[in-house]
C-alpha cells in the first residue's frame, strides 16, 4: 500500500469518536464517569436543542500536560463534544484561555488557545474537533 493510502487511512481512523475517558478518575470509575457524562449532557442542553448521539468523553488536555488546568480542559472537552455554531466554538476557546490563564499565566494559556483554534475545526477529521459527540461531518 501506498504513503498516501496510509495517510488517508490514518486520516480516516482519527475521525473516530473518542471511546473511553482516559483522564483519572473517569477511566476507571463508572459513578465518576457517568456524573461527568450527565454534567456534559446538561451543559449541552442549555446551548442547543439536542445533544450528541456519542456519549462525552474527554482525555484531558490532549497534546498538553494535565496541569493545575485539567479542570479547564474538561470544561472545553465538553463545549467541543456538544458542538454547534462557530460563535460557540469561538466562546469555548476563549474560556479556556481564560482559566487556564487565571491557574498558570498568559504564556500557557496563549498557547493552549492558538492551538485549539487551529488544530480544532469541525471539519478536521480529528478525536478532539469541534462537534466530536457527532459522526464526523454530521453535527446538525
Amino acid at each position: 500500500m501506498g504513503l498516501w493510502r496510509w495517510a488517508l487511512l490514518l486520516m480516516l481512523l482519527s475521525a473516530c469518536t473518542p471511546r473511553r475517558n482516559t483522564l483519572e478518575p473517569y477511566r476507571d470509575d463508572a459513578a465518576a464517569s457517568a456524573a461527568l457524562e450527565a454534567r456534559a449532557q446538561t451543559a449541552c442542553a442549555a446551548q442547543r436543542p439536542v445533544t450528541p448521539p456519542n456519549p462525552f468523553r474527554t482525555d484531558g488536555c490532549s497534546a498538553w500536560p494535565d496541569d493545575g488546568w485539567v479542570e479547564c480542559c474538561v470544561v472545553h472537552d465538553m463545549a467541543y463534544w456538544c458542538g454547534g455554531a462557530s460563535e460557540l466554538r469561538a466562546a469555548a476557546d476563549e474560556a479556556l484561555r481564560a482559566c487556564v490563564n487565571s491557574v498558570a499565566g498568559g504564556g500557557w494559556a496563549s498557547s493552549m488557545y492558538w492551538g485549539v483554534r487551529l488544530c480544532g475545526a469541525g471539519w478536521m477529521p480529528v478525536p478532539w474537533r469541534w462537534g466530536y459527540g457527532w459522526p464526523w461531518l454530521g453535527d446538525p
